[in-house]
């Protein structure tokens, strides 16, 4: 019982030391070596940061993904030959440019992760507020349709440049042109 008290008596008298100890000195000690550790570790933070992002940009993560892997240049000048195309006064040139067009949204929507067999299934898919030019899309995807399916189906100029001028808004949209 004795030892009890002894162990007892030397946890009291620490706890009092603790309680009384003039700790000036070391705190005046701990305040100075604090800031050589705060500036290794702020440079530790700094460093690591700048790494993750050389890091980061070598694996090309962390950069959002480009909605359409094209050349915009190219892609100006691939949309105006359809255009030319569309403007034409031979109504077979003008389907052609319709139909390319169709085609050309369809790939376009096929890389942005849209699934579908073809651009009908494709665009039945997409939500309205995923795509502002959505109905525009729809609607000249009508006249491509009627061309494809209506053997007698006359297009007019001003209807191809219509469906041509949805088509391109849609483009815009995708950041194709």
């Amino acid at each position: 019982m004795e030892i009890v008290f002894q162990i007892f008596d030397g946890a009291v008298n620490v706890v009092s030391f603790l309680f009384n100890y003039d700790y000036s000195g070391v705190i005046f000690g701990l305040k100075i070596a604090a800031v050589p550790i705060s500036i290794l570790l702020v440079y530790g933070i700094v460093y690591s940061v700048t790494g993750t992002g050389r890091v980061l940009r070598a694996l090309h993560i962390g950069e959002a993904p480009k909605s359409v892997p094209f050349e915009k240049p190219k892609n100006t000048e691939d949309w105006q030959k359809i255009m030319e195309r569309g403007r034409s006064a031979d109504e077979n040139e003008r389907k052609l440019a319709i139909i390319a067009a169709d085609t050309l949204i369809e790939k376009i929507l096929a890389l942005s992760g849209y699934a579908g067999e073809n651009l009908g299934e494709r665009l039945k898919k997409i939500e309205r507020g995923d795509l502002d030019s959505l109905d525009d899309i729809w609607k000249a995807h009508l006249v491509r349709n009627r061309i494809a399916h209506e053997a007698e189906y006359k297009l007019s100029s001003n209807d191809a440049i219509e469906a041509l001028s949805r088509f391109e808004r849609a483009l815009k949209e995708l950041e194709y042109i």
